[in-house]
C-alpha cells in the first residue's frame, strides 16, 4: 500500500471516531438534558433564588404587617392556600398528594421579626423551600408566627386547630451550630430603674460619646459575639472614672428592647477645660483598640466624640456614680458554658434611657437550666440593691424538655437528614427562648422537635424535612 492510501486511510478512520464520539456525546448531553433535577439540586437553586428575593425585599419591610404581607403574597404567587390572622401570623396549607393522605400531618413552625429580619433569613428561607414542595408528602401546615421584639403574641394566639392529633411539629429556629435540640431556654426579662436628680454643671467642656452602625438583632448563640454597644459604652464611663478623668454625666441612650443587641449607644459628659485633651487622648486610645476588635468583622461599625454645648443641667454625682457602676458590673453576652463548651445561657442588655427624669435599662436572660436562670436573677437583684435601683421582672417563660415519647419522631428525622446529606446531626440543648412549650399547649398528643439552622446548613434541613416528609410510614403515627 502506497503512501498517499495509508493517509486517506488514516484521516477516514480518524473522522470515524470523531464522528462516533461526538454521536455519543450527544446522546449522553440529550438524555442528561431530559433527566429530572436531582432534590439536592431543586434545593439549592431555590434556596439561592428565595434569599435573593427576600434579601432585595427587606428595605420595605418596616413593620410586621410589611412582613405578613411579603409572605403571604409568596405563598399565593405559588399556588398554596394562604391565610393571615389578626394576630400576624401567616399559614400556608398544603394538602396531601396521591396516596400520601394516610401519613401524619406536619406542622413546620417559623418566626419572624421585622426588627431584626437577619438573624431569621437563614431559617425563613429554608422553610418556604419546604413550603414549596414537589415531592410526594402527607398534609402538612407552614406557619410563620409573629415574634415583635422578641414577644411570642404570634405563638401564643395560633388557633390550635392547626395542631392535629398525632402531628409532628419542626421549629425552625437560628443557631451557630446546625443542631435538633430537645431542650430549649427560659427566658427573663428584668427593668431595673432609678429616679435621678439633676444639679447644674460644674464643668463647662462637653462631649458626646456615640457608638452605633450595628443591625438590631437577636441576641441568640450565632450573635454572642458581636458587640454590645450600651455594655461598651457604659466600660468606656467607668474606665475614665478609674483613670481620673472626672466627668459629669449628662445622658445615657441606647438600645430599642431586651432581647436586641443595640444598634447605637450614645453618653453625654461635662468635664473641666484643663483636663479635655487627657480625655481625648484616653478616648483616642479606646476608639483604636475598639476598631483593631470589631472593625474587620463590624466595617460598619463607628466609634466617635464630638465636643457638644454645655448642657443647662447634669445628673448629680451620686445617680451618676450609681449608674456607671452599675453599667460596669451588669452582665451582658455569654453567662456561661456547659462541660462541651456549648452555650448554656445568655444575658442581654438591651435598653438603657435616662430620659424623663428616670433611668431605665431593661435585660432579657436565657437559659435551658432554671438554676442558671436564677443565678442570673439573684446577681442583678444583689446588684440593684447594692446600687440603690429597683429591680422588677417584666416577663418570664420556662425552659422546655422534650418527653420521652418524642423519641421515633426525632430518631426518623435523624435519618431522612442523613439520608439526604450523609450528615449526622448533633442534639444540643438550645438557651435561645423558643415557642415550643407554646405549640406544644396547644395539643398535648402532638411531637415536636426544635432545629437549629445556619446559614451554611439552610439548604440541609430543606431537604431532610422535604426527604422525612416523603418518607413511608414507619412511625408517623405513635
Amino acid at each position: 500500500m502506497n503512501k498517499k492510501k495509508k493517509t486517506i486511510i488514516a484521516a477516514i478512520a480518524i473522522i470515524s471516531i470523531a464522528a462516533i464520539g461526538c454521536a455519543a456525546f450527544y446522546f449522553i448531553k440529550k438524555d442528561t438534558a431530559n433527566k429530572p433535577p436531582t432534590l439536592e439540586e431543586t434545593v439549592e437553586n431555590r434556596i439561592s433564588a428565595y434569599e435573593t428575593d427576600l434579601r432585595d425585599s427587606l428595605a420595605s419591610m418596616t413593620d410586621q404587617s410589611s412582613v405578613a404581607d411579603y409572605l403571604a403574597n409568596w405563598g399565593k404567587n405559588k399556588g398554596l392556600n394562604v391565610k393571615t390572622d389578626k394576630y400576624g401570623n401567616v399559614i400556608f396549607s398544603i394538602n396531601a398528594t396521591e396516596g400520601m393522605e394516610s401519613k401524619a400531618p406536619a406542622v413546620i413552625v417559623c418566626g419572624y421579626d421585622y426588627s431584626s429580619m437577619n438573624s431569621y433569613i437563614d431559617r425563613i428561607v429554608s422553610t418556604l423551600v419546604v413550603a414549596k414542595n414537589d415531592r410526594p408528602h402527607g398534609n402538612y401546615k407552614v406557619i410563620f408566627t409573629s415574634e415583635e421584639n422578641g414577644s411570642l403574641t404570634g405563638a401564643e394566639n395560633l388557633s390550635s386547630k392547626y395542631f392535629e392529633d398525632d402531628c409532628e411539629i419542626f421549629f425552625m429556629g437560628g443557631a451557630s451550630t446546625s443542631r435538633i435540640s430537645t431542650v430549649t431556654g427560659g427566658y427573663e426579662e428584668y427593668l431595673l430603674s432609678k429616679s435621678l436628680s439633676y444639679k447644674t454643671p460644674s464643668y463647662s467642656n462637653a462631649y458626646k460619646i456615640t457608638l452605633s452602625g450595628l443591625p438590631a438583632e437577636k441576641l441568640t448563640t450565632e450573635t454572642s459575639s458581636a458587640p454590645n454597644l450600651v455594655k461598651i459604652l457604659g466600660n468606656q464611663l467607668a474606665n475614665l472614672k478609674s483613670d481620673s478623668i472626672w466627668f459629669e454625666l449628662t445622658d445615657f441612650e441606647g438600645g430599642s428592647g431586651s432581647e436586641l443587641l443595640p444598634s447605637s449607644a450614645s453618653a453625654t459628659i461635662a468635664v473641666s477645660p484643663d483636663i479635655s485633651e487627657k480625655l481625648e487622648g484616653k478616648l483616642d486610645r479606646a476608639i483604636e483598640k475598639f476598631y483593631d476588635k470589631y472593625g474587620d468583622s463590624y466595617p460598619q461599625i463607628q466609634y466617635t466624640y464630638e465636643a457638644v454645648a454645655t448642657p443647662a443641667s447634669v445628673i448629680s454625682s451620686d445617680d451618676a456614680d450609681a449608674i456607671v457602676s452599675l453599667m460596669y458590673t451588669a452582665m451582658s453576652g455569654i453567662h456561661y458554658k456547659d462541660d462541651n463548651g456549648d452555650i448554656a445561657s445568655l444575658t442581654n442588655i438591651g435598653y438603657v434611657s435616662t430620659a424623663d427624669k428616670k433611668f431605665n435599662m431593661s435585660v432579657a436572660a436565657y437559659s435551658w437550666d432554671t438554676a442558671l436562670l436564677t443565678e442570673i436573677s439573684e446577681a442583678y437583684q444583689t446588684t440593684c440593691g447594692l446600687s440603690g435601683f429597683e429591680w422588677n421582672v417584666v416577663s418570664q417563660y420556662a425552659p422546655f424538655t422534650i418527653d420521652e415519647s418524642n423519641q421515633p419522631f426525632e430518631v426518623d428525622f435523624r435519618e431522612a437528614y442523613n439520608e439526604y446529606q450523609n450528615i449526622k446531626l448533633k442534639s444540643i440543648n438550645m438557651p435561645e427562648l423558643t415557642p415550643c412549650g407554646i405549640l406544644k399547649g396547644k395539643n398535648e398528643n402532638t411531637q415536636i422537635i426544635a432545629l437549629g439552622i445556619t446559614q451554611k446548613t439552610k439548604d440541609n434541613f430543606a431537604g431532610g424535612i422535604i426527604t422525612y416528609l416523603a418518607s413511608p410510614e414507619k412511625n408517623d403515627v405513635k
